[in-house]
């Protein structure tokens, strides 16, 4: 179980102002850049005295999976307790480096729903031929937490393209930092998962025993890479980025408010779709509707279903200005998921609701990337929250499509802060604005009988106007629009 929030830690040192923040209430930061994101979780791991505990549906052994590696395992060796929860839809492959992390005496790996064959991707194949519909719903939580007294939580896995420093794509995502109560709760989440039987020991699962000569090659290994990377900006921000500054001076800026954890019970993996009231969907949906002015939503994939569109459709027809930002076509990196949400389009702008699609690269972008000279100017939205009359919001890793609604386990927080809100309310109409995203509409109008679409944006000072999907080639739009005819795709986005 979590070990208790005992004050003392270097963690709390970081953060002095919640001591003094009113009862129930926690701190909270947003974490929008790449760079800045990762820093947090560095410094968290850094500054860990007793616990880190990480969930997450996906861990890269790239650059900064590596980097984040090296610092958890640096973690441990002072003597913290680990705990690596790894949903196991991609990590079979990396068999090996799990079984040396969880070799370590502070250290224990556990995976979710796990593969029973892995002796490499013919095994895999043929598991998830005899095990389909267990193995087809996942664990997509993301958590990172400290001491039990911080927490990380939001739309990114643990990845170069989810920090900023992929050549050829990066996510546009968003997390927040939480201190307090607010992280209490969210190790209470993980316990629940860390203790189903969904949760594996990585140790039941290897065929292999590796020996302490096996972890000081790791540690070797995970040092010279980071070496190799020591003028990276990512290692530089460690100690020279203004977030990094904040942390050691222990002047963080934080809101305040007051949160709740929800999240799917680690038992949705064999639920039936029925029980969507008992899942956190429903909670999120019943918080929604409570809107009364103003309702933003950013889901990168997006596939609301006839239900969704009631919703969304209703709450705009009683008054609430409803907008919605997901991904272009060009934008999205899993364009087949664009077949199920295109079909929608129409009868939400017809119910009054606005659509945003973030392009995949603008002026803008391009500029910034050259300015920094690491990156990609091209972008996919990742980011999931909501914001609700600008007091209150929701960010999580839920997407608002069937898989995440339906099958696979998601957490998020959901936070009444005015402040906060309103600085989550205005990256989002920085990133819905034209110069970032086309607005969508009906060419005839919401009046007219045609479903046909018009794409407006702008690019320095100039008005762009599109009567198909821009930025994409025609087999692109091809394939989605052949996609979109078969029955059962949509069921599995």
């Amino acid at each position: 179980m979590a070990l208790r929030d005992d004050a003392g830690t270097s963690v709390h040192a970081m953060f002095p102002q919640v001591a003094q923040a009113a009862a129930g209430e926690s701190g909270f930061r947003l974490l929008p850049d790449g760079i800045g994101a990762f820093v947090a979780r560095a410094v968290l791991a850094r500054a860990a005295a007793r616990s880190l505990d990480l969930q997450y549906y996906m861990i890269n052994a790239d650059d900064t999976g590596r980097l984040l590696a090296g610092e958890v395992l640096a973690a441990a060796d002072r003597g913290v307790r680990v705990r690596i929860l790894l949903d196991d839809l991609y990590a079979a492959s990396n068999d090996r480096a799990l079984a040396i992390l969880d070799s370590h005496p502070h250290i224990e790996v556990r995976l979710f729903n796990p593969w029973t064959r892995r002796s490499g991707p013919v095994a895999r194949v043929l598991d998830f031929v005899l095990n389909p519909v267990r193995l087809n719903r996942r664990m997509h939580n993301k958590l990172f937490a400290a001491d039990s007294h911080a927490v990380i939580i939001g739309g990114r896995n643990i990845g170069d393209e989810y920090f900023d420093l992929q050549a050829q794509l990066n996510f546009r995502d968003l997390d927040v930092l939480a201190v307090g109560p607010a992280a209490v709760e969210a190790s209470a989440s993980f316990d629940e998962y860390w203790n189903s039987r969904w949760a594996v020991p990585a140790a039941a699962l290897r065929g292999q025993r590796p020996n302490a000569a096996d972890l000081v090659q790791l540690r070797t290994a995970l040092a010279a890479h980071r070496g190799k990377l020591r003028d990276s900006p990512y290692v530089q921000a460690l100690v020279g980025s203004p977030i990094a500054a904040e942390f050691a001076s222990g002047a963080l800026a934080l809101a305040f408010g007051t949160a709740r954890v929800i999240a799917d019970p680690p038992a949705k993996i064999d639920a039936s779709p029925s029980h969507r009231e008992e899942f956190l969907i429903g909670r999120l949906r019943r918080r929604a509707q409570g809107a009364t002015r103003q309702l933003f939503i950013s889901s990168p994939y997006f596939v609301p279903g006839r239900r969704g569109v009631e919703v969304l459709t209703a709450l705009a027809a009683e008054g609430v200005a409803v907008s919605v930002l997901t991904n272009s076509l060009a934008a999205s990196d899993v364009g087949i998921v664009h077949s199920g949400y295109a079909r929608y389009r129409a009868p939400l702008l017809r119910g009054g609701v606005a659509l945003h699609e973030l392009r995949a690269t603008s002026d803008l972008a391009t500029r910034r990337r050259n300015r920094r000279l690491f990156g990609s100017e091209f972008v996919s939205l990742h980011a999931k929250y909501l914001v609700i009359d600008r007091r209150s919001l929701f960010v999580g890793s839920i997407n608002l499509d069937p898989r995440s609604i339906e099958r696979n386990t998601e957490v998020g927080l959901l936070i009444d802060s005015e402040e906060l809100a309103r600085q989550v309310a205005a990256l989002f109409e920085l990133a819905s604005a034209e110069a970032f995203s086309y607005t969508v509409s009906l060419r005839d109008g919401p009046r007219g009988r045609s479903d046909a679409l018009v794409w407006t944006g702008e690019n320095q000072g100039h008005a762009l106007r599109y009567h198909r999907e821009p930025d994409t080639t025609w087999w692109k739009r091809f394939t989605v629009w052949i996609a979109g005819l078969l029955p059962f795709v949509e069921s599995q986005l």
